[in-house]
């Protein structure tokens, strides 16, 4: 007499068939997740010089195990007719919706970390004026403030405008100091009877108060904060003046026949680039009296001299780190890489190292890191697949954020002592960048010279594939 399979036979039957179910699943899941990849992703780039998504390539292998599993199991539970079951196939297919998660979670350690679009301010419009630059205020209050030729704009931690200052009527906003010291930016501006600009004004970056003004005649490129000086040059002089108060604390004329061309304020020292008779000039300035402390005549090749730094005092001249000492000595000749200064060099002082995006053999960028206490090159990064470095910025965490751009876009957190990066890089999907962008934590500020982009967005981890 036939009794039939027992009950430890039939658990293994129906083990068999949800094992079978599970396998289907996951198969069907990474299947789909291969063809999302392949065909939206990869819509504007092809599958090489890391084109490919990241993860496609194990993500594929991982189809096909599971597929070859689900076939195997298949043939054995039709061999032992466990299909037979309909408690069976229950627990089967129960069993094949909790195997989607674990391998959800899979693709999503194959795939790393991703963030998209989170919020966004609505564009200007194309009659929008050329966009100057960008400050930030307290990290931890998220603000920050993006300068347009008519207007200064302050954006809160959620991204909506806090206070706007427009330019005077007939006049425009000419410059923005590059740093907010005890959060207060400079601003260059004109009025209607003169060119850029005439008009020093201190601003409170997180409320937008004007602090002081000042009517200079004839202001002369970027002004600069530094310590408690606000920095700005003439065409015949230096003037420094209180930072909080605005009053004048002095004024250093400029060498005869010398013509500013750049300053930069720190908490001992002020710099000037003056072209001169006898070619580009270095000054450092006393910061207490504006007396000349020493000059140096910089080397000058196919780019022009920039400032680095004031204090440490550092400069770059014909591709080459100029790091000088108290008495305004250069460090002797070294193999430190080529540090360009025109086009859209990417530059990033933070503590006593300056980081900077260098050419490598004309193929690609890299990021090169300088002490500003010797001038030594300590270490330099190279980003897989990725031929441009597109922003750098100093995070609340202490680390170097870099956005790098090649077939797919990518944020970078670097350890500043070492360029070793923390984890994988997180791909930036979908973002509206213009060519000129500057980031601050998780917001960015788009500085494009095109009223089309937002001009400022948020970014989040992406939720879904």
């Amino acid at each position: 007499m036939n009794e039939g399979p027992s009950l430890v036979e039939r658990l293994g039957q129906g083990t068999v068939v949800a094992a079978a179910c599970a396998f289907s699943a996951v198969t069907l899941l990474y299947a789909v997740l291969c063809l999302k990849l392949t065909a939206e992703d990869m819509s504007e780039v092809v599958c090489s010089s890391g084109g490919c998504p990241r993860g496609l390539g194990p993500l594929v292998l991982w189809t096909l195990v599971a597929g070859l599993a689900a076939g195997g199991l298949w043939w054995w539970a039709l061999k032992g007719r466990g299909y037979r079951s309909a408690v069976g196939w229950t627990v089967a297919v129960a069993v094949a919706l909790v195997a989607l998660w674990p391998g959800w979670l899979g693709f999503s350690w194959l795939r790393g970390p991703h963030m998209d679009l989170f919020s966004y301010q609505v564009p200007d419009g194309p009659g929008a004026d050329k966009p100057l630059g960008s400050w930030a205020g307290d990290p931890a209050t998220g603000f920050v403030v993006r300068g347009r030729a008519d207007r200064v704009i302050g954006y809160d931690g959620e991204g909506r405008r806090g206070w706007s200052i427009p330019a005077p009527p007939g006049g425009a906003v000419c410059a923005m100091s590059g740093d907010t010291p005890s959060g207060t930016g400079l601003l260059t501006v004109s009025t209607a009877e003169s060119t850029c600009g005439n008009r020093l004004t201190a601003v409170d970056v997180t409320s937008g108060d004007q602090r002081w003004s000042k009517d200079i005649p004839g202001l002369v490129g970027k002004p600069s904060a530094g310590g408690s000086l606000a920095v700005t040059a003439t065409a015949d002089a230096v003037l420094a003046h209180d930072l909080v108060t605005g009053a004048e604390r002095w004024r250093s004329a400029l060498p005869a026949g010398a013509v500013a061309t750049e300053v930069a304020a720190g908490p001992g020292r002020v710099l000037l680039l003056a072209r001169t008779g006898r070619g580009v000039e270095l000054f450092a300035l006393d910061a207490r009296t504006g007396a000349v402390a020493w000059q140096f005549p910089m080397p000058v090749g196919y780019e022009p001299p920039r400032i680095v730094s004031a204090s440490p005092a550092a400069a770059v001249g014909d591709g080459r780190l100029l790091v000088f000492d108290d008495a305004g000595r250069p460090p002797a000749e070294s193999q430190a890489p080529y540090v360009p200064t025109s086009g859209e060099a990417e530059w990033l002082v933070a503590g006593d190292v300056f980081y900077a995006a260098v050419p490598e053999r004309e193929k690609r960028e890299v990021l090169a890191a300088f002490s500003l206490k010797d001038g030594r090159h300590l270490w330099t990064r190279a980003f897989d697949h990725d031929w441009r470095i597109r922003a750098l910025a100093a995070d609340r965490a202490g680390r170097i954020a870099v956005v790098t751009d090649g077939a797919y876009t990518h944020l970078w957190h670097l350890a500043p002592a070492t360029g070793k990066p923390g984890g994988e890089s997180t791909v930036l999907r979908g973002l509206r960048l213009g060519e000129s962008f500057a980031l601050y934590g998780r917001t960015f500020v788009n500085l494009d010279d095109d009223g089309r982009l937002p001009p400022i967005f948020d970014v989040a981890p992406a939720i879904g594939w």
